[in-house]
């Protein structure tokens, strides 16, 4: 996970995968500008928090920009609605811009760049009526996702049941063997589990990301089993961890999406490859790096099909692209597939040059991608 950080796929009336990026503004008059298809919002993160602290919109969609001001305190911006977050960018850092895009209803909505909002976190207000388009091509593309999101969600209760089992029994050996599978289908839709407030860090939080008494979930065990050499005291956060995914099964069987949130999911997805297994951050204690690398990129994949038919005719040339890049980056993969655990070589034995080439593949396709949200933010819009 990288969150506390990096959230951003379902939402409520428009829940969010993928957010892309935000960037600049100064106040709430000269922070907004309208197209014919969408508004055009900029935010600017500074020492102070989000600038301007009042945005205001029309209602549908709107394109997000975020720059940071000059500032090493923020590096993130979301749009939340309650608790829920409806879109995201992360890795913000001095001297860089992103964009993400979002379908939105009248109402006021929170615009946070400090994980525990208060002083800084500044409103948008929207709006308006928007009628979005019912069509029988985006009523799939939504469907199709969710019902990935549910398959993904069902297996990762099921993968982690017989870990925590091992954990609980102090099986070492068996716990180190199983935790890989559970990784997966968590890794391959992690921007939903971002959505719903702490969720995400109470089941993926990495050391540095909470304070030390908040450190639980998939990463504490990790650091028990290949650091500490020990399982004593990982009953609870095992037990902790096993209700936390079950409630995240539960909580994704009622949520909302929007065809756009879904693309934004599949960029927010490379996102984290980028800035966090590109690293070898994540799994810094079992090194299994490339198998949530390939886990990511195949929930960006999935996301990328489901919207990818609404595209096809406003422009073909770009599916075709991003789909050979996702080939690619597979391609680029396979040299460090093994058929022993963890089914790929470690991340430590990989060499600055191996590093460097997956994140060229990687960022290509992000590059891409990232041009796909804001052209099915229109394609909703009756």
């Amino acid at each position: 996970m990288n969150r506390v950080p990096l959230r951003a796929l379902i939402a409520a009336v428009g829940l969010g995968l993928v957010a892309l990026f935000v960037a600049a503004c100064g106040s709430s008059d000269d922070s907004t500008t309208s197209s014919a298809d969408s508004t055009q919002l900029t935010f600017k993160l500074t020492d102070d928090g989000c600038d301007p602290i009042k945005a205001n919109a029309p209602a549908g969609p709107i394109d997000f920009t975020v720059e940071n001001g000059g500032t090493s305190k923020y590096t993130e911006l979301e749009i939340l609605d309650g608790e829920t977050i409806l879109g995201e960018r992360e890795n913000i850092i001095e001297g860089t811009t992103g964009s993400f895009s979002l379908t939105l209803e009248e109402g006021e909505y929170a615009v946070r760049c400090k994980e525990e909002g208060g002083e800084g976190e500044a409103t948008l207000k929207v709006t308006g009526q928007v009628e979005t388009n019912k069509s029988p091509e985006i009523d799939k593309a939504i469907a199709d996702y969710r019902s990935y999101l549910e398959e993904n969600t069902d297996e990762l209760t099921a993968k982690t049941k017989p870990f925590v089992v091992a954990v609980i029994a102090g099986n070492i050996a068996k716990a180190k063997q199983l935790y890989p599978e559970a990784r997966i289908p968590y890794e391959r839709i992690e921007p939903v589990a971002e959505s719903f407030g702490d969720l995400d860090p109470r089941i993926d939080a990495r050391e540095n990301d909470v304070p030390p008494s908040e450190f639980g979930g998939f990463h504490r065990i990790e650091k028990a089993l290949w650091e500490e050499e020990s399982l004593k005291g990982m009953k609870p956060v095992a037990e902790e961890l096993e209700a936390n995914v079950e409630e995240l099964e539960q909580k994704v069987k009622g949520v909302k999406l929007q065809a756009v949130q879904i693309a934004n999911g599949a960029n927010e997805l490379l996102t984290e490859v980028s800035t966090s297994k590109i690293t070898g951050e994540e799994e810094r204690y079992s090194h299994i790096d490339l198998v949530d690398f390939k886990a990511n990129v195949e929930g960006s994949q999935v996301a990328f099909e489901a919207v990818a038919p609404l595209m096809e005719k406003t422009d073909p040339k770009l599916v075709k692209e991003i789909e050979a890049d996702f080939e690619a980056v597979y391609a680029s993969l396979k040299p460090y597939e093994t058929n022993e655990w963890p089914g790929f070589v470690l991340y430590e034995e990989l060499n600055k040059a191996d590093t460097r080439k997956l994140a060229q593949g990687i960022n290509t396709l992000a590059e891409k991608l990232s041009l796909v949200p804001a052209q099915i933010a229109k394609g909703e819009q009756a």
